[in-house]
């Protein structure tokens, strides 16, 4: 505890090879999420409209844009508030010359609320009129950003994939039904515990809790379980470097591809594509949800999460199954084990010669003389 230790025995070679791939990280990290959040920029924005059809036609044309046409304004609200759209224009028609109302909602993330808003300015500009925006979700007064949400994904993603590699390596491999059973029970403890310090913080230390404490708990657990699930899963079929190339993946790419504070419909195609293979965006959607939309649209990103859970169960019982499966080939092409079956020493013969040991005497015989 008050060393640092020895030292390697190749320390230079070492030293170059650990500093190189520091700083590869660094670098990826880095790259990763400057390409993500460096240029927000509308991209495929889910959009609700009704009102004015050559204006409707005009927007059809914007690649940024994908629409969905409702039939009133009423329609337009709801489908902002039941999270199928990220935002609504109602567009007046050429005779009125009333304002467009434009529809955001900033808790599904803060920079496609204001590009939505945008928009709005923009169709209210070409058209001559002024453009009126009502936000349906408002982020909090102490979290203005709407980072906090990232950040206990992020936490509790990395604090459970960290923990499971690490208890991999001080409780062993999974090989017995008693382990399997003695590292779930481990998991599920720690990311409740985890999930708990979590929610404390955001609700009693920055009071950006604005549902029931319990359900942000529930969302947290449910990550950090489905995170530390999977990562056990691979650590049980890959070793330890697999856990932590999988933990790697989730920091550099999975917590960029959920969009963080911004929203996923700014990022590139990129990330984008990558919202779907990571668990991270699932579960920032799903505490989005609970904070701003009432619970809506929770079922899709809970049954991702789960499927993440499940397929680290199943990764580590096929693991199980294959190192147990080895281990008893492996018995049966080694035979009877030592000191089993045929005796390993046996008696001399009657039959044959008998072996007399001569040893020569330490001391020369003593002689004696007439007296």
């Amino acid at each position: 505890m008050t060393s640092e230790g020895p030292g390697s025995a190749h320390r230079y070679r070492n030293l170059i090879l650990g500093a190189v791939a520091i700083l590869l990280l660094a670098m990826a990290m880095l790259t990763s999420y400057s390409s993500a959040f460096g240029h927000p920029r509308p991209n495929d924005v889910e959009l609700a409209v009704t009102g004015d059809a050559t204006t409707i036609v005009a927007l059809e044309q914007q690649d940024a844009l994908e629409l969905t046409v409702v039939g009133s304004p009423e329609e337009a609200r709801a489908a902002v508030r039941d999270r199928d759209v990220d935002g609504a224009v109602v567009l007046p028609s050429p005779a009125e010359s009333s304002a467009v109302t434009t529809y955001i909602a900033s808790g599904g993330g803060r920079a496609v609320g204001q590009a939505v808003s945008g928009i709005g300015d923009s169709i209210a500009a070409n058209i001559g009129t002024t453009n009126e925006t009502t936000d349906l979700a408002p982020l909090p007064g102490n979290d203005p950003v709407g980072s906090i949400e990232f950040y206990a994904i992020l936490f509790a993603g990395l604090g459970a994939a960290l923990g499971a590699t690490i208890f991999g390596r001080i409780l062993g491999t999974v090989d017995t039904s008693s382990k399997f059973v003695e590292r779930s029970v481990v998991l599920v403890v720690y990311t409740a515990a985890l999930a708990g310090l979590i929610t404390l913080w955001i609700d009693a230390g920055l009071e950006a809790v604005t549902v029931n404490p319990g359900a942000v708990f529930a969302v947290l657990w449910l990550t950090g379980a489905a995170i530390g699930g999977a990562v056990t899963g691979v650590a049980a079929l890959g070793g330890t470097i697999a856990a932590l190339a999988m933990t790697l993946a989730l920091v550099i790419l999975g917590n960029t591809s959920s969009g963080g504070p911004l929203g996923i419909h700014v990022l590139n195609d990129f990330f984008q594509t990558l919202y779907y293979v990571f668990p991270q965006g699932d579960a920032l959607d799903l505490l989005r949800s609970l904070q701003y939309f009432d619970g809506a649209a929770m079922s899709a990103p809970i049954m991702r999460l789960g499927i993440w859970a499940v397929g680290g169960i199943l990764l580590t019982l096929i693991a199980m199954l294959i190192r147990n499966r080895r281990e008893a080939a492996a018995r049966q092409q080694g035979g009877p084990r030592p000191g089993s079956g045929a005796a390993t020493a046996t008696a001399p013969s009657s039959s044959g010669p008998e072996l007399t040991a001569v040893t020569a005497s330490p001391t020369p015989h003593a002689t004696t003389s007439a007296p």
